[in-house]
């Protein structure tokens, strides 16, 4: 997107999948969840690559009036450069799009699970992550 296109004190927010491009708009903010917290990103923020958990990529919008999207995101990693900020994951859902009682019904099922040996109990837990972090995003975009 060239400068000239884009309204100052703005960035531009890519989120892409294998299979393709989810989203591709100018933002005012950015909110990433990595895996050791959240991070908040706006126009001129110093470059930086990082690890994403799963949780919820929130945008700002534009005009900063409170309007601004959520997408979930299971893990990947994130770039930021020059007042750009691209995620590639493995899977991106619009938060409108989410069912908090799937989301829920997965968490119960995952909990009743008895995982035996250290990489089914990894998996289970970062199975449990990903849903919980579902159940918060879908309760957020209702």
């Amino acid at each position: 997107m060239a400068e000239s296109t884009r309204s100052a004190g703005t960035l531009r927010c890519v989120i892409v999948t294998p299979e393709a491009t989810v989203l591709d708009t100018p933002a005012r903010f950015v909110t990433l969840p990595l895996f050791d917290g959240q991070r908040g990103i706006g126009r001129g923020h110093a470059p930086f690559i990082g690890r994403l958990g799963a949780g919820e990529v929130r945008i700002t919008a534009e005009s900063g009036a409170g309007d601004g999207r959520s997408t979930f995101v299971e893990g990947g990693f994130v770039e930021v450069g020059h007042d750009a900020v691209t995620v590639i994951t493995q899977r991106a859902v619009p938060a409108e799009k989410l069912d908090a009682v799937a989301a829920r019904a997965d968490l119960a099922r995952l909990a009743a699970a008895k995982p035996t040996g250290d990489e089914a109990i990894a998996a289970r837990l970062a199975a449990q992550e990903a849903a919980r972090a579902v159940v918060r995003t879908a309760g957020r975009s209702r």
